[in-house]
């Protein structure tokens, strides 16, 4: 019984020792490989950083030879179909952008050639309200999003817009809003939009009319019904609440609802107008953090097949010996 305790511990030991080695040997390898990229760094960093200059410097080149552009967005409700029908039918125009298409974006836009040729891009964005407060959380730059999301805002949108001049930003603004008031089909939505709440408000009126005679009528047939002459009899508390919180509560629908025809007249309200600060897109720093980081990769692609040129060309000789 004592000898195969004895045989059980030398067992464990044995085995804590295999694996310590082998964890050992681990840590050793990473460290071996860690110091060979380290080494091929040094041995080949004129190569590395060369190439990384060479990036740089044309980086600079193109920022210089290529036109400076700018970009900024509107945010908007849409009043009179789904933010993702009006999305949709704005992006029309971003076809058009895309297709280099001048004659459909004089058309659609109602802008000549030479406006035409300062403006980059126009496209709508979805609006993502996670809380559902009717607040902007963001803004779907990426198509992250599905359509059919429950977290995209039905009502929100953003367009935004690159253009190479920053003063046209106001004429791209009301060209766009001509661009949707040109269809008819949501014209036609929105005045009966604004049809139906004209009819709210005139039921409101009449409900609230409606309630505060009755709250009347109920007040002096409770009083000439009292049995005792010369004392006013008041009408039930709970009742007389009712009536009172019935006629607020619709007074505060009516309110809504003439905000909402005040405010929201036309096919879509602008929340927020292109900002007079708007954001260069290619700034100086894009261009060379771009072609900075491709010359790094390209420096070590190249440094690779130096470091390895007599074995790529063994293994070519040999390929063309077996054919």
């Amino acid at each position: 019984m004592t000898t195969e305790k004895r045989n059980d511990e030398i067992d464990l030991i044995e085995l804590f020792q295999k694996m310590g080695n082998g964890i050992k040997n681990l840590f050793n390898s990473f460290f071996n490989l860690l110091y060979s990229i380290l080494l091929f760094f040094i041995r080949k960093s004129i190569i590395i950083f060369a190439i990384i200059v060479l990036g740089i410097i044309y980086g600079f080149f193109q920022y210089k030879t290529s036109p400076r552009y700018y970009s900024s967005s509107i945010e908007a409700y849409s009043n009179a179909i789904s933010s993702i029908d009006m999305i949709n039918y704005i992006n029309n125009i971003h076809e058009l952008f895309k297709e280099n298409n001048n004659v459909g974006l004089a058309s659609k836009l109602e802008l000549d050639t030479l406006l035409l040729a300062k403006i980059k891009d126009v496209k709508a964005f979805k609006v993502i309200d996670f809380n559902d407060d009717g607040v902007t959380d963001l803004i779907d730059y990426n198509d992250k999003y599905l359509t059919s999301d429950t977290i995209v805002s039905e009502t929100r949108f953003v367009v935004k817009v690159e253009v190479f001049d920053p003063q046209i930003f106001p004429l791209i603004q009301e060209s766009i809003f001509n661009y949707i008031n040109q269809n008819s089909y949501i014209n036609r939505l929105n005045s009966i939009r604004k049809d139906q709440l004209q009819e709210l408000i005139l039921k409101l009126n009449t409900e609230v009319a409606s309630l505060d005679s009755l709250k009347k009528v109920e007040y002096f047939t409770t009083e000439r019904l009292n049995p005792q002459a010369g004392q006013l009899l008041v009408m039930n508390e709970k009742e007389t609440q009712l009536y009172h919180d019935q006629i607020i509560s619709l007074y505060k629908q009516k309110q809504a609802l003439e905000r909402t025809l005040e405010l929201k007249t036309d096919p879509i309200t602008i929340i927020q107008d292109f900002s007079a600060l708007s954001t260069i897109e290619n700034k100086l720093m894009t261009y060379l953090k771009f072609y900075g980081i491709a010359g790094l990769i390209l420096g070590i692609f190249i440094s690779i097949i130096l470091e390895n040129f007599k074995g790529i060309l063994k293994i070519i000789r040999e390929s063309k010996i077996k054919k």
